[in-house]
């Protein structure tokens, strides 16, 4: 199928860069010394018949919910360890 979006175009380059390169991006922004807008431009994209962004969506989370956990579980650490120290202080009196 294809889809017809508007994207914005961008030159851009750093003082320290010897080539300029041009962006494409979904919104427009400001202007800054190293990146100004050059203009609009309505383009036609071309996406599978049968997309389906379940299994990259379902994947994604399953990330987020890895990084939950292990955050999680350093808090847990961390206390046990606190629990430890005064456990220790308390025996040692």
């Amino acid at each position: 199928m294809k889809i017809k979006t508007t994207v914005h175009i961008y030159h851009q380059q750093y003082s320290w860069e010897e080539t300029a390169r041009f962006l494409v991006m979904y919104g427009k922004i400001s202007d800054s010394e190293h990146q100004t807008y050059v203009g609009e431009q309505e383009i036609e994209i071309e996406v599978p018949e049968d997309y389906d962004p379940r299994a990259q969506q379902i994947a994604a989370l399953e990330k987020q919910k890895q990084k939950v956990m292990a955050d999680f579980q350093k808090s847990v650490d961390e206390i046990n360890e606190r629990i430890s120290k005064l456990l220790a202080v308390e025996l040692s009196e």
